[in-house]
């Protein structure tokens, strides 16, 4: 009988044993398995153009309206704390003026919502106000808080980004006396800043005009068909602007290609007037800027969806392929800022995410799935839009931080400085919209338009995707249905009037995956 109730006391013994590692398993595990679910829930929400525009409705740009707008000088505030407060330096640059006008425009495409277009025609009337140089043309570099010119000289940079905001406003209502501008500061480019002798594009411009900065770089060629002519070129179908993109993507490849690893150069570094080479050095080693090569492949596929023409599709594949493979955290989500140029290609400095390369990193993927179909692309755009979900985004104050460690630790938690703005974390969430919808779902996607002052006849174009499936469904006039518009060509004839509101729903042609 001992033995017996011993062997019994031993199997309870081992029974309450199993039953207690299993709690305890139980504890370690459930959580995890509740992440992992909620994580699979995630990776697949991101891939729902709705999740991009409630997030910029959402988390981003009601925080920008809150608190960039600057009630005393006009325009926006340049530099804005954590927590949004308002902190010098105080000077105004025209570049960031436009680029909260991109924001703000984003923001009235995807909501229609008017106290957004409204606060862009803001800046917008600042801009024309105070930095046109009505003396020789173009943008003043810096302006003082209360708006008089400091730096009248004439960078590229400077100018492309005070005329990318200025595109986006245009698109979304039409305005001819904004594009008129755009159109001017670009002549102005062609025709001062081209060198005759040596080919390409100056760096800087003197006040007058003058040459100031002969040197050259990405700014003055491939990331000026990137940013701007593309985009312009889609709402206006102007073939002079489509001919200077191409001719700008063209000298990328022939001058500023890297001859024995295909890297596109130009930012940081930069090549002198005859096209000499200043390679940047970080500790002994030549590097090279994630976010050059994102912009220069960016350049060159969505040239290749709009010309068709083979040479931007197999340059493009290669640089983004390429820089996917030695700048992007295939295990955190996250995209560093440099690399080395040589072989085995090893990040080089203090690992950082900034916010602007991770948003061109998504775009990429979306690019190159819709050009490919491959899986493996989305596999990767959902990892990167976790990595801006989970670090990037700021969850406590709103808005979106600057830059990030690899593992996702604020480093540069302003949410405004000279060169960050509501433009990228605006364009990231109005293009993933875009692409998500129209490419990978094969779902409408809705954009609003507010026309002023249109004339009879006025063709207004209404679509930023560069594939030319992708065709006008519906169209919406003032609330009521209006068929005045070329489905193909992606353009709406409006009534004549002082204002006209469209809705105009994009879809594909075709409706089946890849």
């Amino acid at each position: 009988m001992n033995n017996k109730h011993r062997a019994q006391d031993s199997k309870e013994e081992r029974h309450t044993n199993v039953i207690s590692i299993w709690k305890k398993v139980r504890t370690v595990l459930l959580p995890l398995l509740l992440t992992a679910e909620v994580t699979n829930s995630q990776h697949k929400e991101v891939l729902n153009g709705e999740f991009w525009r409630e997030q910029a409705l959402t988390n981003i740009i009601p925080y920008w309206n809150e608190h960039v707008r600057d009630r005393q000088y006009g325009a926006f505030y340049m530099s804005l704390t954590r927590s949004w407060q308002p902190a010098p330096p105080w000077d105004k640059y025209p570049a960031m003026i436009s680029r909260q006008v991109y924001g703000f425009s984003a923001a009235y495409l995807l909501s229609g919502d008017r106290k957004y277009v409204d606060v862009a025609r803001e800046g917008v009337d600042y801009l024309l106000k105070h930095a046109w140089d009505k003396q020789y043309g173009g943008w003043f570099g810096v302006l003082t808080q209360t708006g008089e010119p400091k730096d009248p000289s004439k960078s590229v940079d400077l100018q492309l980004y005070t005329d990318v905001g200025l595109a986006l406003y245009y698109f979304v209502t039409g305005d001819e006396n904004v594009l008129s501008y755009v159109k001017e500061s670009i002549r102005i480019r062609r025709t001062y800043a081209r060198d005759k002798e040596f080919g390409g594009y100056y760096q800087v411009l003197r006040r007058d005009l003058g040459v100031k900065d002969s040197s050259k770089s990405k700014h003055s060629h491939f990331g000026y068909t990137s940013s701007l002519l593309l985009n312009l070129w889609m709402a206006t179908r102007d073939p002079e602007i489509l001919r200077f993109a191409e001719e700008l993507v063209q000298i990328s490849i022939e001058r500023m290609k890297d001859p024995e690893y295909a890297w596109l150069r130009g930012f940081p570094s930069r090549f002198d007037r005859r096209w000499n080479f200043a390679p940047v050095i970080m500790d002994g080693n030549e590097v090279i800027s994630a976010g050059a090569q994102l912009t220069g492949a960016l350049a060159l596929l969505r040239l290749y969806q709009l010309t068709g023409k083979e040479v931007y599709r197999m340059e493009g594949m290669r640089l983004g392929e390429q820089t996917t493979r030695y700048a992007w955290d295939s295990t955190r989500g996250g995209w560093y800022d440099i690399v080395e140029r040589m072989p085995p290609h090893l990040l080089r400095g203090r690992p950082t995410v900034s916010w602007w390369i991770q948003c061109y990193g998504s775009f990429l993927q979306l690019h190159l799935y819709h050009i490919t179909g491959k899986k493996r692309h989305l596999d990767q755009f959902q990892k990167m839009a976790a990595f801006w979900n989970r670090y990037l985004l700021d969850s406590e104050f709103g808005g979106v931080f600057r830059t990030v460690s690899a593992d996702g630790l604020p480093i540069d938690s302003e949410k405004a400085v000279v060169w960050k703005a509501s433009y990228h974390e605006m364009e990231h969430a109005f293009l993933n919209y875009l692409y998500l919808n129209l490419h990978v779902n094969h779902r409408p996607a809705v954009l609003h338009f507010l026309l002023r002052d249109t004339k009879s006849q006025f063709k207004h174009f209404v679509s930023l995707v560069e594939d030319p499936s992708v065709q006008i469904a519906a169209v919406k006039m003032n609330g009521e249905r209006w068929t005045s518009f070329n489905a193909k060509e992606r353009y709406v004839i409006p009534p004549e009037g002082k204002e006209v509101k469209l809705e105009v729903t994009l879809m594909p042609s075709s409706r089946e995956g890849k």
